[in-house]
């Protein structure tokens, strides 16, 4: 009798762990997953050998890459639009969070990390790039990356391209839904300029492309963020027109040869330049030959539609302070510059572009945007030097002109709102690879600070696609605090964080797809 009792106690244990576990949220979720889609080996769980290595293939910052880091109950990596809608119908009947990577970029980590219960969609399988030609289109998944992108558009015409990052293993599906600029914005707008229709699973699961999602949602995709509306699939880009050469190079002046005076004049010339003509500055802190006295070095990084006979005289006239030689000049494809823009020597063959980051996020990475609207005075870019050098961090900035096409494109086109009124953008860029998380965050901090009176203001504008938390953020992510999210929406969208939010509201009522930075729906 004893004995009976015992086995039929275990046996009733037993019974309600099992239960338990097949009633846990992810356990149920894998269940709906193989009950809507026919392919399971597209999930990966922590129980999987394979997880770590799927999950850090696209970590770029090493800050995401801690044990500490939240991790996903399951990474899914769809090969067709059955597994991203299973995915979405099975969490949202789960209560579990999703997040969405493409290319794993995002500065902050909320496309791979979330402070609650996740899963996390990785689209790196969709990854097709179709173009055709005698349209001027190609339809992009959102899994595949600029480097796959330039190198089909290259392979079937060398005389068109399409307007976007310089970094190859940038995914289209962030990259586009976010704004994506690059050197041809300045006479073709931003990506988003150039969509004209796109593929997207909504709240619902549903596979919508723009016909059927409307206007309003096609228009909040293009520069206000895929993530907050559903899972994109596909873009349908237009391409534009390259001449058969384009002219790049690259001029170094340090503080003692007179680099201050050159960027001075750079402000106010490089916005209303050609708009063929694209010309960034680049300033890093470098050591003066062995004596270990650091300095800093401004590159002029330009892109001209064009031969470089007329490129000469054009600079010569409006800016002569460069000092611009034939010798600095080199011709070449446009699918070649974008070689010369990612760094990688010339004459390296294209199939480069298609090859995969061996081993991402070796560094600790803070990135931050500003947006400067009047020419910034002499001293204080002096002085930002000066805090750069004497920050003993490696650290660098990418200042991007304005003007052009960019003047020409209203700020309500699209969710983008940094149109007219800037001279240029800032990007601030700080690595580091051992050290203090925290100290390395404040001098990055610092250095944003220093800048306050000397860019926009009321909002203080950043750019999407340089997520960054300082600004404002939502925590636990499964809350939203409205006062918070305007905080965020204002600088990122401005004038256009109110539409977004009636658009957000309109097609995902209950918020389902949210991260920190996410838009909300009207309370």
């Amino acid at each position: 009798m004893g004995e009976s009792y015992f086995l039929l106690a275990i046996l009733t244990i037993v019974m309600s762990i099992s239960t338990a576990i097949s009633q846990s949220p992810i356990q149920n979720f894998l269940n709906c997953f193989s009950n809507n889609s026919h392919v399971s080996e597209v999930i990966y769980t922590p129980n999987n050998t394979s997880f770590s290595t799927i999950l850090n293939k696209r970590i770029h910052n090493k800050r995401f890459k801690a044990a500490t880091t939240p991790k996903p109950l399951a990474v899914i990596t769809p090969t067709d639009a059955s597994h991203v809608q299973a995915t979405v119908k099975c969490a949202k009947s789960n209560n579990i969070q999703i997040r969405i990577r493409s290319g794993g970029h995002d500065y902050d980590g909320y496309s791979y990390v979330s402070d609650v219960p996740f899963v996390l969609i990785d689209v790196f399988r969709i990854n097709s790039v179709d173009v055709n030609v005698q349209e001027e289109t190609a339809w992009v998944e959102s899994g595949a990356t600029n480097g796959k992108i330039y190198y089909n558009i290259a392979k079937k015409s060398n005389s068109l391209a399409f307007p976007a990052g310089v970094c190859f293993s940038l995914g289209a599906g962030g990259h586009y839904s976010g704004g994506g600029y690059g050197n041809l914005m300045r006479k073709y707008g931003l990506s988003v300029d150039n969509i004209i229709d796109a593929k997207i699973v909504d709240a619902n699961g549903k596979i919508l492309d723009r016909k059927s999602m409307g206007e309003d949602l096609f228009w909040a995709i293009r520069g206000g963020g895929g993530a907050s509306f559903g899972v994109i699939l596909s873009w349908k880009i237009k391409l534009v027109h390259v001449p058969p050469q384009v002219t790049v190079f690259k001029v170094k002046r340090k503080i003692d040869e007179g680099a201050t005076d050159v960027v001075y004049k750079w402000q106010s010339v490089a916005p209303k330049l050609d708009k063929d003509l694209f010309l960034r500055v680049q300033h890093d802190v470098v050591q003066i030959g062995k004596t270990g006295k650091k300095t800093v070095q401004v590159s002029f990084i330009g892109q001209f539609l064009g031969t470089v006979e007329r490129l000469l005289p054009l600079v010569s006239d409006s800016f002569p302070e460069l000092g611009l030689k034939k010798s600095d000049c080199i011709s070449m494809p446009w699918v070649n510059s974008t070689l010369f823009w990612y760094f990688v020597p010339i004459g390296t063959p294209l199939e480069v572009m298609l090859e995969e980051p061996k081993d991402p996020g070796q560094y600790y990475f803070k990135g931050k945007s500003d947006y400067v609207k009047k020419p910034i005075p002499k001293k204080i870019i002096e002085s930002l030097w000066k805090l750069m050098i004497e920050g003993e961090e490696i650290m660098f900035m990418q200042w991007n002109p304005y003007g052009g096409r960019m003047e020409e494109i209203l700020p309500s086109d699209t969710p983008f709102p940094h149109r007219g009124g800037n001279l240029f953008m800032i990007g601030y860029y700080h690595n580091w690879i051992n050290g203090s998380l925290q100290t390395h965050l404040n001098f990055s901090n610092s250095v944003h600070k220093f800048m306050t009176p000397y860019v926009s203001n009321s909002p203080r504008e950043a750019f999407l696609n340089y997520r960054d938390a300082d600004i404002a953020v939502n925590h636990p992510s499964n809350t939203t605090r409205i006062d918070i999210a305007i905080t965020y929406g204002n600088s990122y969208f401005k004038e256009n964080f109110e539409r977004l939010v009636s658009v957000k509201t309109k097609v995902d009522p209950e918020n389902f797809f949210r991260y920190e930075q996410s838009i909300p729906t009207r309370m």
